[in-house]
């Protein structure tokens, strides 16, 4: 059978949603697809379910590992594809309908391109879907006509998972996931889309996923990643002439970084974010962006620098209070 879909599946301890997640892929009415499941070392019983479904399904595939993290296993999953196209799903989310991957592949394949994608919706915790508008706000992309668009008219970062790409383009410009804790997935698309130089925007809904609380993400490591993939797009934006990037991840850098950072700030390793956050800083060309219509606050300071000082300050007027240094001449300090 011709493959001409992989669907890409990295599992890590997700056994409440996989069922939900694998039936809607397999459900799908283009039946010509595989579903390359990387098991990142599970160690409640999704590799259970998976074996489960690679019995009694063929197109299903389970490829079982250490736990190494996300990226490394979704390019395992690339390696190990056959398929023309390939898709990701991340094992707690799911496909809202039946027909988004025949509408997905009739659509690269009936305009030639090597990107097509539609509309991305959340489930929240309560049960409630609606539409992820994030993309519109940041972006204007609305996907609500079929049509051809420029990378370089979008220039946004996220929803990698609302598409299928071209595995060969992929694998002729050594395009992969960054081992990154968070954020490998924007440096992947963001250079997978220029590969492409354009894609095809589907009038259809063709991702759903889950809001689930994760307080992980916001550890030193996933900051420290979290600012490595904003270095990452910081240059890629620049060598390719991409401004609305280029300040879409500068305000990223002030806004979520900055926030990352300051939870950080009295971690006894802080100093690798504060190290990584000055690089990405760095990387910032203001005066760039300001002649491309994208102006930044003058000077460019990220909020975590702000508050910083605002410590300082702080700390210094204490330090001076007159009270205060009776009681340290009183205690001995």
């Amino acid at each position: 059978m011709e493959i001409k879909i992989s669907v890409i599946v990295p599992v890590y301890n997700m056994e409440q949603y996989l069922r939900e997640c694998l039936d809607s892929i397999l459900g799908q009415t283009l039946r010509e697809i595989e579903v390359v499941v990387i098991n990142d070392g599970s160690t409640d019983g999704s590799l259970t379910i998976l074996r489960e479904y690679e019995k009694k399904d063929g197109r299903v595939r389970v490829i079982d590992k250490p736990n190494e993290g996300v990226g490394k296993a979704r390019n395992d999953g690339l390696k190990a594809a056959a398929g023309e196209f390939v898709a990701f799903m991340d094992s707690d989310d799911y496909y809202p309908n039946d027909t988004v991957l025949e509408t997905l592949y009739r659509a690269v394949k009936d305009s030639g391109v090597r990107i097509a994608g539609g509309r991305k919706n959340r489930l929240l915790t309560d049960g409630t879907v609606e539409k992820d508008t994030f993309a519109v706000e940041d972006c204007g992309l609305r996907f609500d006509a079929s049509g051809l668009t420029e990378y370089a008219a979008y220039q946004y970062d996220y929803g990698y998972t609302q598409y299928v790409f071209d595995r060969e383009m992929l694998q002729q410009n050594g395009i992969f996931f960054p081992a990154y804790k968070r954020f490998q997935d924007p440096p992947f698309f963001v250079r997978a889309m220029i590969a492409a130089g354009r894609f095809y925007v589907a009038d259809c809904e063709s991702y759903c996923y889950r809001m689930v609380p994760n307080e992980g993400k916001y550890s030193v490591k996933s900051t420290v990643d979290f600012l490595c993939g904003l270095t990452d797009n910081l240059n890629v934006s620049r060598q390719n002439g991409l401004a609305k990037l280029h300040y879409l991840s500068a305000m990223r850098l002030d806004r979520e970084g900055s926030f990352m950072a300051i939870r950080n700030l009295y971690d006894p390793d802080r100093a690798q974010i504060l190290s990584r956050i000055i690089r990405a800083t760095a990387l910032v060309d203001c005066d760039w962006l300001k002649a491309e219509g994208y102006a930044l606050p003058e000077p460019f300071v990220p909020e975590v620098f702000e508050y910083a000082a605002a410590t300082a300050e702080k700390y210094e007027k204490l330090r001076q209070n007159k009270a205060v240094k009776a009681a340290r001449k009183i205690i001995g300090r």
